[in-house]
């Protein structure tokens, strides 16, 4: 079985950069563009990270050559690894019960804030882990 330090470490990066992705993204777009395609935008980021952490439990084993490329960038200890990726999860999960919870009339806009605080929350915990750096703390009081 993979070293579970080396599996935390790589699903930690890689959700990381699906939020760098997703910032250039959504830093590309114009002002005109409408919240819908926001939306779109952040629900593909919010599928990637799912996606790794579920691979995160699956994944066996890693070369060597790509934790050097990703141990330099990670200030804490491993437990502290293993809990930001639980709260990333959790976080997810979350997003995935409110949205279950929305009837069709709550319509776009409350499923684009519930995206938008995920995306908040995981910057959030990746940032706490020195992998983030463009976290915002009052980036949803900007949202309104």
């Amino acid at each position: 079985m993979a070293n579970p330090e080396k599996k935390i470490l790589k699903a930690l990066v890689e959700i990381e950069e699906t939020m760098e992705k997703l910032d250039g993204t959504l830093d590309q777009m114009e002002d005109t563009d409408s919240r819908v395609k926001h939306f779109i935008e952040q629900e593909k980021a919010i599928h990637e990270i799912k996606k790794i952490v579920r691979a995160a439990d699956k994944m066996e084993k890693y070369e060597e050559k790509d934790l050097s490329k990703w141990a330099h960038r990670i200030k804490v200890d491993v437990d502290g690894q293993e809990k930001a990726l639980l709260k990333i999860a959790k976080e997810t999960d979350k997003l995935d019960e409110t949205l279950s919870k929305m009837s069709d009339d709550d319509g776009k806009v409350k499923s684009f804030v519930a995206q938008k605080k995920v995306i908040h929350q995981v910057k959030k915990i990746l940032h706490n882990c020195g992998l983030y750096d463009k976290y915002v703390e009052d980036e949803l009081d900007q949202l309104v």
